[in-house]
């Protein structure tokens, strides 16, 4: 039997807008280096989580991050710096793509090495957006 070549996604994706930050993960910190001023001291670059499934996270940032490359991720509740953290988790970079609209790019990254807390954040985040539990307009979540 052979295979068509289409890929079929595994979980549903849900298209958002959640402001982040995204740093490069440790074991990688040596392989990319970027311009000063991309990033603070601790190294996190701001970015906006357009999809988001159980499987991993869309973003859009200016910054150029090659593939295969580790990245640690927080997904906040707002965009200043005592914001809630709703996930923080290690990802695998799949995908880059330059976007048409601004000078940017769309990064594809797989979660990796997530734990049963990570899990169970994961789900949580997905029930926001789902609506389920919050009471509120998905919990705060504005859905692109």
């Amino acid at each position: 039997m052979s295979r068509s070549g289409l890929l079929v996604r595994r979980t549903e994706r849900f298209d958002i807008s959640l402001p982040a930050q995204v740093r490069i993960a440790k074991q990688h910190v040596e392989m990319v280096l970027f311009a000063k001023g991309v990033a603070g001291d601790d190294r996190w670059i701001d970015v906006d989580v357009v999809d988001f499934s159980e499987g991993g996270v869309g973003f859009a940032v200016e910054s150029f991050f090659p593939r295969s490359v580790d990245l640690e991720l927080r997904i906040l509740q707002g965009r200043d710096s005592a914001s809630e953290v709703l996930l923080q988790c290690e990802m695998k970079v799949k995908r880059v793509q330059m976007t048409d609209r601004r000078p940017a790019y769309l990064v594809g990254c797989s979660f990796q090495g997530v734990d049963e807390q990570g899990q169970q954040s994961i789900q949580t985040l997905i029930n926001r957006l789902l609506g389920d539990g919050s009471g509120e307009n998905s919990g705060g979540v504005d859905h692109a």
